[in-house]
């Protein structure tokens, strides 16, 4: 007997139906799946929408805020190098910038070392025959070391000082020697810091200072000539009053291009040995600068000591100009004085002086008033080479056989960012009574006197070099 398979066997209509819910369901699997899909989808989008708004935020706020300042470094090796401006710390002009020696910044505060050496050959001949061969300190700027520092106690509000003391190089003797003088009665110890010596506090409204101080005479010397107003300078052969002790000052802030100065030094610093030396000097100086154009008042006055024999008041009254046209400047210079005379013989001492050397009141010489007039210029051949020259006239009032006349040229070359290269052909006519020198930021130890320059032509050649550090 054979068997059969039998196989099961369902309805076409059946089977039709069966096959067809399949599918809805398998269908409806998939929908589920793709909304899933796209719900999760919607989801990161919006994610992603958030951090673009929040990082754009960020970046606003970011942008608004000021960018943080660098961090400054605790102690600075030749820090870089900074352009030095006519200040009294005792940087002169300079076509280039100058590094200085060690500088130390830390918590809103600053100290810095500088100074400069200064030397030059120097050669003078005199009419009268007599020659003079030596080597000579301080032609454009007296050798000194110097300290100054600040400290920001806020709102714009700074605590300032500054120490510098003045030494030959030649021989490095320092620059205020002890002396006991017992014809004008004055004794110096000899003094460290005998350039400067003051502190002072500066704010938006203008810098109070007090100390032993440069007159604004002396440290505006290089808006006067080519020279700074040092050696080649006729302004400078009649003598030029440097600094004073017990000085109070204030220097306003400039506004409108003006700047105002004001001095008043009582003495009383402890060189001077009786109460006749604490004579009272005050000074003052008006300063418009524009662009180009600089044109100020700068003078003193210095009180006669109580029963001078010569009562008269000593005074220094300069009035200066100068344009920049752009490869040079022009200078013009006007003083009228009775601080010198050939009494004194001019070659770094005056009659209003350092210490003083001579007090108001004890020479005879304040009598005479004397103009000076001087024009010079210099040109800019390259960044670091200048040439320049001047020509000046000494008159004196009283008498016309007290008067001079000079001239000078000069070239200037800043052979490194601190080494400037100086010559000079220099030279001073005295008439019969006359005798003024050549002189520079610091007086000349070997010099000539009494026949050699009184009413003598007096010629020199300088060569040197100056080093700021």
């Amino acid at each position: 007997m054979i068997r059969r398979k039998a196989f099961f066997r369902m309805n076409p209509v059946a089977a039709t139906l069966v096959s067809a819910g399949l599918l809805v369901a398998t269908s409806a699997a998939r929908a589920d799946q793709l909304a899933d899909l796209e719900a999760a989808v919607q989801k990161l989008q919006a994610q992603v929408a958030e951090l673009k708004a929040q990082r754009a935020a960020d970046e606003q706020k970011a942008a608004a805020a000021p960018a943080p300042a660098p961090a400054a470094p605790a102690i600075v090796v030749n820090p870089v190098p900074a352009i030095p401006a006519a200040t009294d710390v005792g940087n002169g002009a300079a076509l280039v910038p100058a590094p200085g020696f060690l500088q130390l910044k830390a918590a809103g505060g600053s100290f810095r070392i500088y100074g400069d050496v200064d030397q030059y050959l120097n050669h003078m001949h005199s009419s009268s025959g007599a020659k003079i061969n030596a080597l000579q300190d301080g032609a454009i700027l007296r050798s000194r070391l110097g300290f100054t520092g600040s400290k920001d106690f806020g709102s714009g509000v700074a605590g300032n000082f500054t120490l510098e003391t003045g030494f030959n190089a030649t021989n490095g003797t320092q620059a205020d020697q002890a002396n006991a003088n017992t014809t004008t009665g004055l004794t110096t110890s000899g003094r460290l810091f005998d350039r400067q010596a003051w502190a002072g506090v500066s704010s938006p409204y203008g810098e109070f200072r007090v100390g032993r101080q440069n007159t604004d005479i002396q440290s505006q010397g290089n808006y006067i000539d080519y020279t700074q107003r040092n050696l080649g300078s006729v302004v400078n052969s009649f003598g030029v009053p440097s600094r004073y002790d017990g000085d109070f000052a204030y220097l306003s802030p400039r506004v409108a291009g003006v700047q105002v100065v004001g001095h008043v030094a009582v003495g009383g610093g402890g060189q001077q040995n009786t109460g006749t030396f604490n004579q009272r000097v005050a000074q003052l100086r008006v300063d418009y600068a524009a662009g180009p154009i600089r044109i100020a008042y700068s003078g003193l006055t210095a009180k006669a000591a109580q029963g001078a024999a010569h009562g008269n008041q000593v005074y220094y009254h300069n009035v200066y100009a100068n344009y920049d046209w752009g490869q040079g400047t022009i200078y013009a210079v006007y003083v009228h004085s009775n601080n010198g005379g050939g009494a004194l013989s001019n070659t770094g001492g005056n009659e209003v002086g350092n210490i003083p050397t001579v007090l108001p009141g004890s020479n005879a010489s304040v009598g005479t008033a004397y103009d000076i007039y001087q024009l010079s210029a210099d040109y800019r051949m390259t960044s670091t080479l200048r040439l320049g020259g001047l020509y000046g006239k000494i008159k004196d009032t009283q008498n016309s056989s007290g008067s001079a006349s000079g001239w000078s040229v000069g070239a200037f070359w800043q052979a490194y960012s601190n080494l400037t290269l100086y010559s000079l052909v220099d030279a001073i006519d005295n008439s019969s009574t006359a005798s003024f020198g050549l002189a520079g930021s610091a007086g000349l130890t070997k010099n000539f006197s009494g026949t050699n320059l009184t009413g003598r032509r007096i010629t020199g050649v300088q060569l040197g070099g100056l080093l700021r550090f």
